[in-house]
C-alpha cells in the first residue's frame, strides 16, 4: 500500500471502543471492561501495582485480588522530611483490607470493589477506588 492509500484508511477507521467505563448498581460503582477475563485479569493486576495498592493476595479461579488500601493522609504530605521519618504515623492504622473481585460474561468484565468480608462496599472511598483504577485502565 502507498502512503496515500494508508492515509485514507487510517482516516476511514472507526475508533476502537472505550476499554473501560464507569457504571453505578445498586449504589455501587462498577468499573465495566470492553475484555474478557484473562485480559481484564491482567490488566486489573497492573493498575493495582501501577497505583501502589499493595496486594496481598490473588485467587485467580475466584477472579478476587486481596489488596490494602492505604489512604493518604494530607498532613504527612506537608511535613517535612525529618517529621516524615521520625514523626508519629496514623496510617497502619487507617489501612483498610479490601478485595477487588473481577468477573466476566462473555467479552465483557466487571471489576467491583468489596470489603474485607466481601458484601459490595458502597462507600466513597470504593468509588474512588474503582475511579482510579479505570484511569489506569485507559
Amino acid at each position: 500500500i502507498d502512503q496515500a492509500q494508508a492515509k485514507a484508511l487510517v482516516s476511514n477507521a472507526t475508533p476502537a471502543p472505550a476499554v473501560s467505563s464507569m457504571a453505578s448498581l445498586n449504589g455501587q460503582s462498577v468499573l465495566q471492561i470492553n475484555e474478557g477475563f484473562d485480559r481484564a485479569w491482567r490488566r486489573v493486576g497492573l493498575a493495582l501495582d501501577r497505583t501502589g495498592f499493595t496486594v496481598e493476595d490473588r485467587d485467580r479461579s475466584k477472579g478476587i485480588y486481596q489488596v490494602r488500601y492505604v489512604p493518604l493522609n494530607g498532613k504527612k504530605e506537608d511535613a517535612g522530611f525529618f517529621q516524615k521519618i521520625f514523626g508519629s504515623s496514623n496510617t497502619a492504622q487507617a489501612a483498610r483490607k479490601l478485595q477487588i473481585e473481577v468477573k466476566s460474561v462473555g467479552e465483557t468484565s466487571t471489576v467491583t470493589v468489596l470489603d474485607a468480608a466481601g458484601a459490595p462496599d458502597r462507600s466513597e472511598s470504593a468509588a474512588n477506588i474503582a475511579k482510579v483504577l479505570a484511569a489506569e485502565i485507559q
